[in-house]
């Protein structure tokens, strides 16, 4: 019998609901009144409409089918250039903030998009200690979010027996979000930059004393000069997203005061429920906190001052409606912010097989040559209650897809997956969606075109595929911060007409 390899995982599937010959189920759906008109017109003799409606139907599906670049069919590249071109002809891609803004009557720098809406609120938690809250409310959304600011411990001088066990306390971890009820989403997003250098030079400012040795001084002057910058700066914040409705159904908001004291209490648990995972000292986000580094993340050029700040234990003095851009563009592939451009990916394809707990390892490292690079982790805890009928729907669908080819390797390996993941489910595992974005900040446009091809590249161990944000920039990077923003909550056709087109 075969030895399980430490650090080595995989299983992850895409559930659907598979139709006839590769069609998903309301494609093949849709397909049924389209042969009964045919064959209505060959019995009354008219065969040259019926021929034309076949050769119809026929370009039509081509072109639905046929795939001409990243996962994206012809119809995907036609609706993102028209979108764009929408867009721009409505004025809708020039955001301008401020007082000489449009839409900001008073003057402010708000969060442009989903996020315009959003407040931003403190509160104390259990222990007493101050955490920000994000609250979002909308006709059909009501959702608040805190963040978390932790310090992972980094994966060297890790024996395998440790790194399983963090795998199995992050596995837990978002088991246990399942099982809340009222958790929407979370988001983990490790966030890289060169550090400025001023906490080293205020550091090494204020152990100084008269009457030092010379020798000492000048070492100490040398490395102020010469090592304080360049030096690569690694956070890593956690974002968790609450569902404010009612309980009992409904799409009535249950109050900003209700949401922060349930939420409050729940917060030294999460924080608990962390510590086994790797990830260091965790500690919840205060309001400052939050306004700061979506300034920054909006603004990189300030993150200098911001730090400098921090290190002389003062506010920036910021609110909420102050952290969003002055001037944004929302380009095809590009967004324009303020002093920076960024590009965005997205997976469009999961890891295909196995993969190791190293994989992400080369996309997280930091990059010298970039203001900002995000790489945000999306999660969408499958409730508990709802955990046994997609695993059975999904071995039905896999044993439904593979009864259609009697030779078909891929078919055989999704009914395998799809009877251990049941397997897992029965013993109390959890489910969870999810999907990655990458965000590249740059001072220059044309740094971007090495990124087209660096971010692929550096995904590849983890085999799983990611491809540019086409005309929705804007929100793919809002989407990347860690400010809760659960995107098909924001969708205007419903999740399961998706997932069946």
């Amino acid at each position: 019998m075969r030895e399980p390899q430490h650090g080595v995982f995989g299983n992850l599937t895409v559930p659907g609901r598979s139709g006839l010959w590769g069609f998903t189920l309301l494609q093949s759906v849709a397909m049924v009144p389209l042969v009964v008109l045919v064959v209505l017109f060959m019995a009354t003799g008219r065969w040259l409409v019926a021929v034309s409606v076949v050769l119809t139907a026929g370009v039509v599906i081509l072109l639905m089918r046929v795939k001409v670049q990243n996962g994206r069919t012809v119809f995907g590249r036609v609706g993102v250039r028209l979108n764009q071109r929408r867009k721009e002809k409505a004025n809708k891609d020039v955001y301008l903030a401020g007082v000489t803004g449009k839409g900001t009557p008073d003057g402010a720098a708000r969060l442009p998009g989903l996020m315009a809406r959003s407040e931003l609120s403190e509160h104390p938690d259990a222990f007493g200690r101050p955490f920000g809250l994000i609250r979002m409310v909308t006709k059909d959304v009501s959702q608040y979010t805190i963040v978390f600011e932790t310090h992972p411990d980094g994966g060297s001088l890790i024996d395998p027996d440790q790194l399983d066990s963090r795998v199995a306390h992050w596995a837990n971890w978002i088991t246990q979000l399942g099982h809340d009820e009222g958790i929407r989403g979370a988001q983990v997003v490790i966030e890289s930059s060169p550090d400025s250098g001023f906490r080293v030079r205020n550091l090494l400012d204020s152990k100084r004393v008269e009457g030092a040795p010379e020798f000492s001084d000048a070492v100490v002057q040398e490395i102020r000069d010469t090592h304080t910058t360049g030096a690569p700066q690694l956070v890593c914040r956690v974002a968790l997203t609450f569902d404010g409705r009612h309980l009992d159904g409904g799409n009535k908001d249950r109050g900003l005061e209700e949401m922060a004291e349930e939420i409050g209490n729940k917060i030294p648990e999460l924080t608990a429920n962390l510590a086994g995972t790797g990830a260091g000292n965790v500690m919840v986000c205060s309001a400052q906190q939050i306004v700061d580094f979506t300034r920054v993340a909006y603004d990189p050029s300030v993150a200098p001052l911001v730090e400098e700040l921090h290190a002389r234990g003062e506010d920036t003095g910021l609110v909420w409606e102050e952290a969003g851009p002055s001037f944004m563009v929302d380009g095809f592939d590009t967004l324009q912010h303020d002093r920076a451009f960024s590009r965005s990916w997205t997976m469009w394809r999961g890891p295909n097989g196995h993969f190791r707990s190293n994989s992400l390892a080369r996309i997280v490292e930091p990059s010298p040559d970039v203001l900002r690079k995000r790489v945000t982790l999306l999660f969408r805890p499958i409730p508990s209650s709802r955990t046994s009928t997609v695993v059975q729907q999904e071995q039905k669908d896999a044993t439904w897809k593979g009864s259609q080819s009697r030779f078909d390797a891929r078919a055989a390996q999704r009914q395998a997956a799809a009877a251990k993941t049941a397997a897992e489910e029965a013993q109390g595992a959890g489910l969870a969606r999810f999907g990655i974005i990458v965000t590249v900040s740059v001072k220059d446009k044309d740094q971007l075109r090495l990124w087209d091809r660096q971010v692929p590249a550096q995904l590849t161990p983890a085999k799983l595929r990611v491809r540019t944000a086409l005309s929705t920039q804007a929100v793919t990077f809002q989407a990347g911060l860690p400010l809760g923003t659960v995107l098909s909550d924001h969708m205007l056709i419903p999740e399961s007409i998706r997932k069946g087109l």
